[in-house]
This record gives C-alpha cells, sequence and structure tokens, in this order.
C-alpha cells in the first residue's frame, strides 16, 4: 500500500506543471529585500543609460561644430560619469545592512519603510543631477535635498541591522 501512495505521489507530480514561486509565509524579509535590491538595481541601470545618452548626443554636438570631444573635461559627461559612480559608492552601504536584516528575518516596518525612502531620494538625486548636474568643486546644494536624508536613511538601515543583530537578541 505504502509502494502505491509512492507511485499515486509521483503521478500527480509529473502530472503538475514545474512552477517556481517564492514562500513569502516563511520569509517575508527575502521578498522585501529581493524587491528593494530589483528596483536600486534599475535605478543603477538607470545611469548607464543615461551615460550613453548622454556621451551620444555631446559626440554628435561636437562632431556638427567640428571639435574633437573630450569626456574628462564635458561637464555633462563629469554629471554623468558622477551619477553611476555615486551609486556605485553607495551600494555597499544599502544592500549590506538590508540583506544582513532581511536574511535573519529581522526587517522591521521601520527598517522597510526608510529602505524605501531611501529608494526614493536615490530617484530624486538622480533627477536633481539631471536638472542641475554635479560640480567639480563639491559645493553641489542642488543634490543636497537628496543627500543628507539618504545618509539619514543609510545610518538608520546601518545601527538597526548592528544592534539587531549584535545587541538585542
Amino acid at each position: 500500500q505504502q509502494q502505491q501512495q509512492q507511485q499515486q505521489q509521483q503521478q500527480q507530480q509529473q502530472q503538475q506543471p514545474f512552477t517556481m514561486s517564492i514562500e513569502t509565509s516563511l520569509q517575508p524579509d527575502i521578498l522585501k529585500a529581493a524587491q528593494l535590491t530589483a528596483v536600486y538595481s534599475t535605478l543603477y541601470s538607470l545611469t548607464f543609460v543615461n551615460t550613453l545618452i548622454t556621451k551620444k548626443r555631446l559626440l554628435k554636438q561636437a562632431q556638427e561644430l567640428g571639435q574633437e570631444f573630450d569626456r574628462y573635461t564635458s561637464p555633462d559627461m563629469h554629471s554623468a560619469d558622477r551619477l553611476s559612480a555615486n551609486f556605485l559608492e553607495w551600494t555597499p552601504a544599502f544592500l549590506g545592512p538590508l540583506w544582513a536584516l532581511a536574511v535573519t528575518n529581522r526587517m522591521t516596518t521601520a527598517a522597510t519603510a526608510l529602505a524605501w525612502t531611501y529608494l526614493g531620494l536615490r530617484g530624486l538625486y538622480f533627477g536633481l543631477v539631471l536638472t542641475y548636474g554635479v560640480t567639480r568643486s563639491g559645493m553641489n546644494r542642488p543634490l543636497w535635498a537628496a543627500t543628507f536624508p539618504a545618509y539619514a536613511c543609510l545610518v538608520y538601515l546601518q545601527v538597526h541591522a548592528l544592534m539587531l543583530l549584535f545587541v538585542v537578541q
């Protein structure tokens, strides 16, 4: 009888199509972190699209003027390059605590909300860079509206992760 049950189970499994699903009831924090990571990586990928569009526009402009294009002296290319580099620079500071909290099932409501807020601020930063550019002097006051609140989100996530992982057991 046991052998017959096993054969029935095998037949049922063979008849069911193969599907992959995320078991959200067991690990909802993993899903949250995956969603946040997908949005972050999409924003980061868009910085490369911006760089390509900017470079193509500036190459065409230089060609029409009969000039040579030098990306390293171009203010527009500097802004595009800094946008990509800035996203890259802050990736570990965001994804590190995010995934540390997620894999230990310690993503609180506040941490989740601040992670989404951080992504919103990254989107705002993207728009501000496209609008105002990035100066070489480092005094980019229009960007501060996104930069300093984003720092606050990151500090919270990092302190929160350290507290939950090492202090509060």
